[in-house]
């Protein structure tokens, strides 16, 4: 009878195991084919820039008033135009940079993007960009590869986990192809999406990078567009004082992350057509590039970033690049143009660690000779303190590199920018748009505990105390039970307060016998509810600086929830993570 059973439970494994490697291939095969696309998409895109780029270098001969280039300045005011039409007539969501928009399609909308997004943000992008707008491409091809990813779920309609998979790995694949960085791209689409690194998406993304890549590459060739000088060994004072670029970045960051909003909220404010306003921001846009033409203010900036990075400047000119781009790139983006800001965000760091480097070439040469190194490394500082993505800062400007040896420069840079952004930036300039709309997004690590709930976690049989009860006597029952806190329930059931161990330290030892527990619990309730998430019991607990809450439902004490327990839920929890969501796809 015992074999039978054992034969029958293996074939159902088999078939568990023959489902899940069915399934798992199918959506392998489908994120190739998502990358391959948005490999042509990042192509497309560039085509269309090129395009766009023509009728600007007609409008600049053109329209001439002495010296003047009036052709040149109205450039961007007729991007801002045609991307505004298009936004407004034909998809909304392509206002803006765009990430935030993935964002929310993979946290709030179960991974939908709607089939005509990808058309309309390779149009309006292209036009915005090949007119002059400052704004990267990098953001709308990862829109656009999200897009694609999400369509093909949606045409082999899979189910809601499969389906942000695909999101995710779409979105690599465009910056990806945007980038020819492969492996930055992946971990773009992870750590900003999911904000932590899964199994689950890793090989997704990576075969559609790898196809994007490809697809480039073949009809456009392996041309870096962001060129970085070979440079040496870090030495160690150098490795010092990147730490200190990775606080001026973060600064940085934080006017930079607070212009871009702000000036989103002030065109919002603006009693004007939504199509329009673009056209207002590309108007001043042109205003601030002209007078610094072929330094990277008009479009994504690679023409001023390679300057930059090959030692031009001098450190009064670098800091007015930054700021210009931060305030044309602001106009742009935040008046609702479609177009990215990855680049331009490398842009301003690359200027501010020119010029930290130029600063300190010039006290000590010898001591600094390579201040292009700290231009490489404000890139990736500055893009990690705004995205807090710190792998793929790292990552990212290491592929563009062709070069290992920076490695040990990024992380120092990268390492401290990312901890004091942390104190300065309460969302990244990818999710404080959501955050403002009011839309949670989840913290690294925190999706697991958003799934689970409280009446999941907690301990149902609760050791309570009487509040008649003298503070020795909960003494003794803390050496009983290792509690260090119970809830006060008096006899007719209802939850008084909580005492713990701290409570009674506020008390002379002597005492204890004599004073009573009512006098001293904490009659101030903070609880939750059984049917609120485990991720709201650890808010809570943070905010009031305790370790364990009761669990009330209609004003009665029904169990009591610690850290403890909400350790062991979470480690059962992600142990069994991966073998679900592969089973479930």
């Amino acid at each position: 009878m015992i074999e039978p059973r054992r034969e029958l439970r293996r074939k159902q494994e088999r078939t568990k195991l023959y489902r899940v490697v069915v399934r798992y291939g199918r959506l392998e095969i489908l994120s190739m084919v998502a990358g391959a696309i948005s490999g042509f998409a990042a192509v497309s895109l560039d085509f269309a820039i090129e395009v766009f780029r023509d009728f600007l270098e007609f409008l600049e001969s053109t329209y001439m008033i002495g010296s003047l280039d009036i052709g040149l300045i109205l450039a961007p005011t007729v991007g801002g135009l045609i991307s505004g039409l298009i936004t407004w007539r034909i998809a909304p969501e392509v206002r803006g940079h765009g990430i935030p928009s993935v964002l929310e399609s993979f946290l709030h909308r179960a991974g939908i993007i709607r089939p005509r997004v990808p058309v309309a943000r390779i149009l309006s992008s292209g036009a915005l960009i090949g007119l002059g707008g400052s704004a990267g491409r990098e953001g709308p091809v990862g829109q656009v590869g999200a897009g694609l990813g999400s369509f093909l779920a949606q045409l082999f309609k899979l189910p809601v986990r499969p389906r942000r998979i695909l999101l995710v790995s779409g979105l690599s694949a465009g910056i990806s192809a945007a980038f020819d960085a492969p492996l930055g791209g992946v971990l773009f689409g992870i750590e900003v999406l999911t904000g932590s690194i899964h199994s689950v998406e890793l090989i997704p993304a990576f075969l559609a990078s790898i196809s994007a890549v490809s697809v480039s590459w073949t009809l456009r060739g392996a041309k870096p567009i962001i060129t970085i000088p070979e440079l040496p060994i870090p030495t160690p004072v150098e490795l010092l004082l990147l730490l200190g670029l990775g606080a001026i970045t973060a600064l940085f960051s934080k006017v930079w992350v607070d212009a871009l909003y702000s000036a989103e909220d002030r065109f919002r404010e603006l009693k004007a057509p939504e199509w329009l306003k673009p056209m207002i921001g590309g108007l001043g846009t042109g205003l601030l590039a002209y007078w610094s033409l072929g330094w990277g203010i008009m479009g994504p900036g690679f023409d001023g970033l390679n300057r930059i990075l090959s030692g031009e400047g001098w450190v009064e000119f670098l800091l007015l690049l930054a700021v210009l781009k931060l305030m044309a790139t602001s106009l742009s983006i935040g008046s609702g143009g479609s177009g990215g800001i990855f680049t331009p965000t490398l842009f301003m760091g690359a200027a501010v660690g020119a010029a930290y480097g130029q600063l300190l070439h010039s006290l000590n040469p010898a001591l600094f000779p390579h201040p292009e190194l700290f231009a490489v490394a404000g890139m990736a500082a500055h893009f990690t303190a705004a995205a807090r993505a710190p792998l793929t800062a790292v990552v990212l400007v290491t592929e563009l590199a062709r070069s290992y040896v920076l490695i040990p420069a990024l992380i120092s840079s990268c390492a401290t920018s990312y901890f004091i952004s942390l104190f300065l930036l309460r969302s990244t300039m990818y999710t404080r748009e959501l955050e403002e709309k009011g839309e949670k997004v989840v913290s690294v690590g925190m999706e697991t505990l958003d799934r689970l709930r409280v009446a999941d976690v907690m301990v149902r049989d609760v050791v309570t105390v009487d509040p008649e009860k003298t503070l020795e006597d909960v003494h003794e029952l803390m050496l009983q039970t290792h509690h260090m806190g119970f809830p006060v329930v008096d006899g007719e059931g209802k939850l008084r307060g909580v005492i713990a161990f701290e409570d009674l330290m506020r008390v002379h030892r002597r005492l204890w016998p004599k004073v009573r527990v009512e006098s001293v619990i904490r009659d101030h309730l903070v609880g939750v509810s059984p049917e609120d998430t485990v991720h709201a019991a650890v808010e809570k607990m943070l905010k009031c600086g305790v370790g364990r809450l009761p669990v009330l439902k209609d004003g009665r004490l029904v169990g009591l929830i610690t850290k403890t327990d909400v350790l062991k839920a979470y480690g059962k929890a992600v142990a069994m993570k991966d073998l679900d969501e592969a089973a479930s796809i």
